[in-house]
């Protein structure tokens, strides 16, 4: 009899054990599943205007960098429909800034900013239906940009103030709702929504 009641206690305490986790990930699905009541993954992902932060798969908006083949880094600033395009050139600046500075490179110099749109998909297959999904639609600012140690070139900016300026500049700025609609306006005719 001693042996099944260590046994049931062992249960109950492997399941108490499993129970933060359980928790955690009911927790998360939920939040998931109400996070603005009838939203979708896209809706979260492009509603607000865009900040300073690193792009990844799961949120495609903010900054990458990449390597040009002449040496030289291509930086990309993707950004929500209603994020405009000087925001989204302030976020590539300070993104080539931050990296210039923290691989020591006193001053760097960028091309003139280029706009362009990526337009998401509006259908997708699942078990051989075509379902209708909510595009995400980004607006895409990128430059290329050289770095050096002397500042020799007219153009050239210091890395470690620029960084410190842009994204200072980026925590505190607000876009208006005027601004805001507007450029969700741009984007849904470049992509053939409106």
């Amino acid at each position: 009899m001693v042996d099944m009641s260590m046994g049931r206690l062992s249960a109950v305490l492997r399941a108490a054990r499993l129970f933060p986790a359980f928790a955690v990930a009911s927790g998360v699905i939920a939040a998931l599943s109400l996070g603005g009541c009838g939203s979708s993954l896209s809706d979260l992902t492009t509603a607000s205007v865009t900040n300073y932060e690193a792009a990844n798969l799961f949120a495609p908006a903010g900054y990458s960098i990449s390597q040009n083949s002449d040496g030289s880094l291509h930086v990309t600033a993707a950004g929500s429909p209603s994020t405009p395009a000087d925001r989204l050139s302030k976020i590539a600046m300070a993104a080539a800034a931050d990296y210039g500075d923290q691989q020591h490179q006193k001053t760097f110099t960028a091309t003139p900013p280029q706009t362009t749109f990526k337009c998401g998909k509006t259908k997708t297959t699942d078990k051989g239906k075509v379902i209708d999904i909510k595009p995400i639609d980004l607006r895409v600012v990128s430059i290329d940009v050289t770095y050096g140690r002397d500042g020799i070139a007219p153009a050239a900016r210091n890395s470690k103030e620029t960084a410190a300026q842009l994204k200072s500049e980026l925590a505190s700025e607000t876009v208006p709702p005027d601004v805001q609609a507007a450029a969700t306006q741009e984007v849904a005719q470049q992509c053939g929504r409106s």
